[in-house]
């Protein structure tokens, strides 16, 4: 990419309402930040006032006393929201990549999703983005003064007033990257701080009894002002809240764990640990199978789970499934895992733990030879010592790395190998070793890319339950399969081939690969007729269907009789002058709740289409999908819907006598109409809405104010001149007539560096009447 491709792109603002960066996330929810408000107060001075030049606050704090916590409530102060031109976070961790960290600053200073090749290049481009502009960058959770070195370049040090604050745990770091504010050490919450962030978390809403309360003052005593600590206790807790004895009981516990000065905080993960269930500990051990700071997919890691044999004793799929749901649910209930995002519906979509618990499953898991972690110098790992069943590997070092698995006898214990923080270049082909691995479950080389790959070259590995690749070219060989596989993950940069064999592996659950095509050739031969049902499989991701070729639908119809979720893409061929009305029959799949359907090529017909009835999820893209709007809204469970155009012209999109009963989320993307119809009676159970890059779309309608439970909107795209008025208003009118802020307005949107001052100006404006009222209010 080019420096002047770059150049030419509008500058960033991004004005948005308790929003963070997806990367981040904390133990606390937003709500439940308890404490730092002096604290909060005077970092705040040191943002906004002060030196014009550049300045670096760092914020320095042992482990789970909250440093991440307080840097949020920073980030998302009102104050500093509409005081900074730009901001940025980004997570350091021990393990970093200087190009990956840069990458995530520009794109967040950008609002693009593009990527720079060479680090230099990127370097050099972000320093010139970030000249003029008055910009807050966060840098959490530095471990040492190169990562700095390695940043500081791309900060220019003009005279807007620009700040960064760096959290670390190391005094010494926050001394060496300070300017002219001197390091803040975070304090230990108080004794009043400490109990109502305790009874927060172990009572949520409701109020801690009285007969409770001295009790519970006495074991946030114990907790020595530490926030982790108190939340880790909370969790314990929450088994038996009610049971005066039970928090006595705790309370006691704490006072032989917590008896050294220091390590507080992993002393407190020994005691969570001891109260959790046989079934939940192997659970959350294996969350050292993750680098850290790891945003975590939900569905990745039941799928692991099941494949480890942590789900034991329960014959149907699904009831594995859910089983594995309700272990994560109690993980997240005991405070030691934690939500990093949810999704529509309110289910966890991603999980994450605080670096502290990882560092425990990881000193557990070496102790109880349950997985070994390795990373860094290879050559000082043993053989030898090698006893775990488990093994992840940072492959920063093809040769050596790989190099571990020579086959030598001890080896053959190992059950699962996943490797992280893998490069771009092509290694070594890895798979001698690893294909004589004979008892492995699990591999997952998805982290970076390896040589082309064909299926039978693992065909050695019978055991195998989940695989993961990122490669050039996958193949699956026509005689070679892999019978107990249950979840396939395929990144592949050349599409791949569905052979017959593929519909033998009966135990495969969920499969998703980057582009797969049906062999058609051997489908007219006959020789599906004769290939298996895969009556386990429930997601099936991105499979490409030719328009004309019906037989395909037809074999995943009769294939995958209980598939749940479904991506597929129907291509036309462009050269073809008629119009194909026989639409595929996706109204057959009786068990359907998920599909996200794209249309490539222009030669169909939208009214022929026929969804699934039971359908609560439904995303659909390509030209004129506006038409489709009729046929969606007689689907009664559908909770969300994405509609994505290719920016064809439409005046309006007219939705009378459309009305949509469940719909929970509405998603419109690049869409080209120019106004939205009165959408009251057609979504009465909205909540959130999301515009992104409607450029032509004038407003939005005064009457989404009246959908009662409408709590989100969020404006995405370049040019938000034409929204912002409508949406500002909106969220005034509904404050007005229901006194209170039940929308949250989010705007991240790039705009033209002549209207980031307006902006910056009217919102100052806002925020000063926002103040003026609440006060007038008050008196």
């Amino acid at each position: 990419m080019s420096d002047k491709s770059l150049e030419s792109r509008p500058c960033f603002v991004a004005e948005q309402t308790k929003y963070l960066p997806t990367q981040h996330s904390n133990l606390m929810n937003d709500e439940e930040i308890v404490g730092f408000e002096n604290d909060t107060k005077r970092i705040i001075k040191y943002l906004t006032r002060g030196t014009n030049e550049l300045d670096v606050i760092p914020i320095v704090g042992m482990g789970g006393q909250g440093k991440t916590t307080f840097a949020r409530k920073l980030y998302n102060n009102d104050s500093i929201i509409y005081h900074f031109d730009v901001r940025a976070w980004c997570i350091i961790s021990q393990t970093y990549n200087r190009q990956e960290l840069l990458q995530e600053i520009f794109n967040q200073v950008t609002g693009s999703k593009g990527k720079v090749d060479e680090v230099g290049e990127l370097a050099d481009i972000l320093r010139k983005r970030l000249i003029g502009r008055r910009y807050l960058i966060v840098l959490d959770d530095m471990w040492e003064i190169k990562a700095w070195e390695d940043l500081r370049l791309s900060f220019p040090n003009g005279e807007t007033g620009s700040r960064i604050i760096v959290t670390t745990r190391l005094e010494e770091v926050g001394k060496q990257v300070k300017y002219d504010t001197d390091p803040y050490s975070l304090p230990f919450l108080t004794r009043d701080e400490s109990l109502k962030l305790l009874q927060k978390k172990v009572f949520q809403k409701e109020a801690c009894p009285p007969e409770l309360q001295d009790v519970s003052l006495a074991v946030a005593k114990r907790c020595k002002g530490l926030p982790l600590v108190i939340i880790l206790v909370a969790g314990i807790i929450k088994r038996k809240k009610m049971e005066e004895s039970w928090w006595h009981e705790v309370k006691n516990a704490l006072l032989s764990y917590l008896g050294e000065a220091e390590g507080y905080s992993l002393s407190t993960m020994q005691l969570s640990y001891d109260n959790l269930t046989d079934s939940l500990k192997p659970c959350l051990l294996y969350m050292g199978m993750f680098p850290e700071d790891a945003r975590i997919p939900v569905s990745k890691l039941i799928s692991l789970w099941i494949a480890e044999g942590f789900v034991q004793n329960i014959e149907s799929e699904r009831l594995k499934e859910e089983a594995a749901e309700s272990y994560l649910m109690d993980l997240i209930s005991s405070n030691v895992v934690m939500v990093s995002r949810r999704g529509y519906n309110g289910k966890v979509k991603y999980c994450q733990v605080h670096d502290v618990v990882l560092h425990f499953c990881l000193e557990k898991s070496r102790e109880e030879k349950f997985m070994l972690a390795v990373k860094g110098n290879y050559s000082d790992f043993q053989l030898s010592h090698w006893k775990e069943t488990r093994l992840r590997i940072n492959v920063t070092d093809e040769v050596s790395a790989f190099e571990l698995l020579t086959p030598e006898p001890f080896h053959q214990h190992l059950r699962s190998l996943i490797t992280n923080d893998g490069g771009e270049y092509l290694v070594r082909n890895p798979f001698p070793q690893i294909s004589k691995l004979g008892f492995l479950k699990v591999l997952d080389l998805s982290s970076h890319e390896v040589v082309p790959l064909s299926s039978a070259t693992l065909h050695p590995l019978i055991y195998l339950k989940y695989l993961a690749v990122r490669t050039d070219q996958f193949d699956f060989h026509p005689e070679s399969h892999l019978r107990h596989l249950e979840t396939l993950i395929v990144i592949a940069f050349k599409s791949t081939v569905l052979l017959p064999i593929f519909w033998k592996m009966e135990k495969l659950r969920h499969v998703y690969i980057s582009d797969a095509v049906f062999d058609l050739e051997n489908n007219k031969q006959g020789i599906f007729e004769e290939s298996s049902k895969l009556e386990n499989l429930r997601i099936l991701r991105n499979v490409r269907y030719p328009i004309y070729g019906g037989e395909c639908m037809d074999v995943l119809l009769r294939r995958c009789p209980n598939v749940q979720k479904l991506r597929l893409t129907i291509s036309s061929n462009e050269r073809t002058a008629e119009i194909c009305t026989s639409n595929p029959k996706l109204g057959r799949f009786t068990q359907l709740q998920s599909l996200d359907l794209s249309f490539v090529g222009r030669r169909y017909s939208i009214p022929g289409l026929h969804f699934p009835s039971n359908l609560n999820k439904l995303k659909l893209e390509g030209p004129h999908i506006v038409s489709a709007a009729p046929l969606v809204a007689g689907l009664r469970n559908l909770e969300y819907l994405k509609l994505q155009d290719w920016g064809i012209k439409s005046e309006e999109w007219c939705l009378k006598d459309i009305k949509f009963n469940k719909l929970k989320l509405l998603k419109l993307v690049s869409l080209g109409i120019s106004r939205l119809d009165d959408p009251e009676e057609s979504f009465p159970k909205l909540e959130t809405l999301v515009i992104k890059m409607c450029h032509k779309l004038e407003e939005i309608p005064p009457s989404f104010a009246d959908i009662e439970t409408l709590k989100q909107i969020k404006l995405i795209g370049r040019r938000p001149q034409t929204l912002e008025p409508s949406a500002v208003k909106l969220k005034e009118d509904i404050e007005e007539i229901e006194g209170c802020s039940r929308l949250n307005l989010i705007m991240d949107v790039w705009i033209s560096m002549q209207h980031s001052w307006q902006l910056r100006l009217h919102a100052h404006a806002r925020l000063h009447n926002m103040r003026t009222a609440a006060k007038t209010q008050a008196e």
